[in-house]
C-alpha cells in the first residue's frame, strides 16, 4: 500500500492526527504518514523493524492488538479512547486498507475534553455563588434516589430562601446583591461535608448544594436515619444565614427559612421531591416565625411527639421520677472495685417505647439537659457522701458530663458548690467527657478542663477511638485517662483489627502517662487479653450489672467486691 492511499482520509481528520501508521496483521509498522516528535525516537529510523509494542506499554498494546484483528477481521471501521499516563486523553482508529494492512490513527482528544469539561462547568454553574446550579442539583438528586431506592435508604432536600435584604433604609445595587449570595453560600457549604466532591468514592458521605433561583439554594443530604438529621442540618444551616453580612463595611442582615422533603415518603423522583421542599419552604415564608417547615405530615406528627415528650421530661424532673444506677470499675489486676460509674435511670413512662438516644436529643435542644445534669450530680454526690459514711471511704464516683454542661455558664463554681452542699471532696470524683468535648477545649487552651483539675476532680475521655481527638489534642491536654469504646471490646476474640487497636491505643496512653480504662467487659478472655497489654481497669457486665445505691453500697461491703467478681452479681 502507498502513501498516497493513506491520503484517502477525510481532510478534517487528518489535520487533527498526532499520529498516522500502515500497520499490518502481525502489528509491524510498514510505514508512517504522520509522526509528531515524541514519537519519532520510539520509531526510529528502521521503521521496517519497528512494531506497535515499541509505542505503548504492554497493556495498551495488547489492547491496539485485538482491535487491529478485529478491524482486519470484520472489514470494518472501530475505534477505542486510551488515557495515558501523562493523563492525555488519545483515539485509536482503526481502518481497513487492503487484505492484511490498516491505517492506525492516534488523536489527541485532551483539547476537546478539556473543552468540554469548560463547556459543562459553565453550564452548570452558578456565575454569582459559583455554587452547582439546578440542573446539576437535578442530575445527582436522581442519581440519589435510583441508589436509595435500591438500599431502602432515605435522604432529604432542603429547599432554602434568603431574601428582605435590609441595610438598614440602603439600597443595594445588583452587584452588592450579587456579593451577598455569595458570601452566604460560602456559610453555606461550610456546614456541609464534603459539599459538590466530584472525587468522592462514597456517595452518601457528601451532600449537594446549589442555587437554583435567584434568591433560593438547595442543599441535599444524601444519607440519613430520619428526619431529625435533615431538621438539625436545615436548623443549623438557617441559623449562619441569618447572620449579617459585610458589604463594604455595612452590616446587612438576611431573613432565611427553609422547607424539607424527605425520600421516600416525600417523593421517590427528583423533581417530587424538589416541588415538596420548595411547596414546604413557602409554607415556611408565610409564617414569620418559622425558620423552617416540614412538608411530611408523618415528621409533623413526629414532631408533636417531640413536643409531648419536652413534656413529660419537664414534668418527671418536677416529680422526682429520675433515678441513679450505678457500675463498677475495677481494677484489672486485682479486679478490686476502684470507682463507680454513676448512669440516669429515665423514668419508664418516658422511656416507653422511645430509644434513648431520641430521649437525650429532646433534652439537649430543648435545654433540659441542664437540670438534669444538675439533678444526676447533685443526687450522685449525696448517694456518694451515703456510702463514705458507710465506710466506703476509697470508693470514687464517675460521673458524666454533657457538652451543655460542660460548656455552660458557672459550671465550675456550680460543681464546687454542689459538692460543698453534699459533703464530699471534688477529689472523689471522674468526669467522664466526650472526644469532641475535649476537641473544643483546644481553642480555649483546655480552660475548663484546667479549672476542675484544680478542683481535684480527675478528667476522663469517654469513648475514646471513634470521636474527633487527634493524638497531638490528648497530648497537650490535662486528662487523667482514657475509656476505650465498647465497640473495640465487643469482638476481641475474633477480630484483629480491634485487637490491635485497643493494643496501640493502651500503648499511647502508657507514654503520654494516662490511664486506661476498657468498657463493655463480657468474658474473661477481653479481661484477661486487656489487663495483659497493660489496661489500668475494667467495666462491664462480668464484674456486675447496674445496680441501685443500695444494691451497690452491699455489693461494695461484700469481701468479692475486692476480688474477682461473678458475671451478673447484684
Amino acid at each position: 500500500m502507498s502513501d498516497s492511499d493513506s491520503m484517502t482520509i477525510d481532510d478534517s481528520r487528518q489535520d487533527k492526527a498526532n499520529l498516522i501508521l500502515v500497520v499490518n496483521q502481525a502489528g509491524m509498522i510498514c510505514s508512517t504518514t504522520e509522526a509528531p516528535d515524541e514519537y519519532a525516537s520510539l520509531l526510529g529510523r528502521g521503521v521496517e523493524l519497528a512494531t506497535i509494542d515499541n509505542l505503548w506499554p504492554q497493556d495498551l498494546s495488547d489492547r491496539v492488538r485485538h482491535y487491529l484483528r478485529r478491524a482486519l477481521r470484520d472489514r470494518r471501521s472501530c475505534s477505542f479512547e486510551a488515557e495515558s499516563t501523562d493523563c492525555a486523553l488519545n483515539e485509536f482508529l482503526f481502518v481497513p486498507r487492503g487484505r492484511d494492512r490498516l491505517l492506525l490513527i492516534v488523536r489527541d482528544l485532551s483539547e476537546q475534553r478539556q473543552a468540554l469539561s469548560r463547556a459543562e462547568h459553565l453550564a452548570f454553574t452558578d456565575d454569582a455563588t459559583k455554587l452547582p446550579n439546578r440542573e446539576y442539583l437535578f442530575s445527582e438528586l436522581q442519581k440519589i434516589t435510583d441508589i436509595q431506592r435500591l438500599k431502602e435508604g432515605r435522604s432529604a432536600v432542603i429547599s432554602i430562601h434568603v431574601g428582605e435584604f435590609d441595610d438598614h433604609g440602603y439600597a443595594l445595587n445588583s452587584g452588592q446583591q450579587d456579593e451577598v449570595l455569595k458570601q452566604l453560600a460560602g456559610r453555606m457549604t461550610r456546614h456541609l461535608r464534603g459539599s459538590n466532591n466530584d472525587s468522592r468514592n462514597d456517595f452518601e458521605r457528601y451532600s449537594v448544594a446549589a442555587r437554583t433561583d435567584y434568591r433560593q439554594f438547595c442543599v441535599v443530604l444524601p444519607s440519613i436515619e430520619n428526619g431529625e438529621d435533615a431538621e438539625a442540618v436545615a436548623a443549623r444551616l438557617i441559623a449562619d444565614l441569618k447572620l449579617p453580612v459585610d458589604i463594604a463595611g455595612r452590616a446587612v442582615s438576611v431573613r432565611a427559612c427553609a422547607g424539607i422533603a424527605l425520600f421516600p415518603q416525600d417523593g421517590t423522583d427528583a423533581a417530587a421531591l424538589y416541588e415538596n421542599a420548595v411547596a414546604a419552604m413557602q409554607d415556611a415564608r408565610i409564617d414569620s416565625k418559622a425558620d423552617y417547615r416540614f412538608h411530611s405530615g408523618t415528621v409533623r406528627l413526629r414532631t408533636l411527639q417531640r413536643t409531648d415528650l419536652e413534656v413529660e421530661l419537664r414534668s418527671a424532673l418536677e416529680r422526682g421520677d429520675y433515678d441513679l444506677n450505678f457500675l463498677p470499675i475495677v481494677d484489672a489486676k486485682t479486679r478490686e472495685t476502684r470507682t463507680v460509674e454513676a448512669l440516669l435511670r429515665w423514668p419508664d413512662a418516658v422511656l416507653g417505647t422511645q430509644p434513648i438516644r431520641k430521649i437525650v436529643r429532646v433534652a439537649e435542644r430543648t435545654g433540659l439537659i441542664l437540670p438534669i445534669g444538675d439533678w444526676v450530680f447533685r443526687q450522685a454526690c449525696e448517694t456518694l457522701r451515703q456510702w463514705r459514711d458507710a465506710g466506703q471511704a476509697d470508693i470514687r464516683l464517675a460521673i458524666n458530663l454533657s457538652s451543655q454542661e460542660f460548656v455552660s455558664e458557672g459550671i465550675v463554681e456550680r460543681i464546687e458548690r454542689a459538692t460543698r452542699e453534699a459533703g464530699v471532696g471534688p477529689g472523689d470524683l471522674d468526669f467522664e467527657i466526650k472526644e469532641q468535648m475535649l476537641f473544643r477545649e483546644v481553642q480555649s487552651g483546655f480552660s475548663t478542663c484546667r479549672r476542675l483539675k484544680e478542683l481535684g476532680i480527675r478528667i476522663v475521655v469517654d469513648d475514646y477511638g471513634i470521636g474527633t481527638c487527634s493524638l497531638a489534642h490528648l497530648s497537650q491536654s490535662p486528662v487523667d485517662a482514657l475509656k476505650i469504646d465498647n465497640t473495640f471490646i465487643a469482638n476481641l476474640e475474633t477480630n484483629e483489627c480491634d485487637r490491635s487497636a485497643c493494643a496501640a491505643a493502651i500503648a499511647m496512653a502508657q507514654k503520654l502517662g494516662i490511664e486506661v480504662v476498657a468498657e463493655g467487659i463480657e468474658t474473661d478472655y477481653q479481661a484477661d487479653f486487656l489487663e495483659n497489654l497493660g489496661c489500668h481497669y475494667l467495666q462491664g457486665f462480668l464484674f456486675s450489672l447496674p445496680m441501685t445505691g443500695s444494691e451497690t453500697l452491699a455489693y461494695l461491703k461484700r469481701p468479692a467486691a475486692h476480688g474477682t467478681q461473678s458475671r451478673g452479681a447484684p
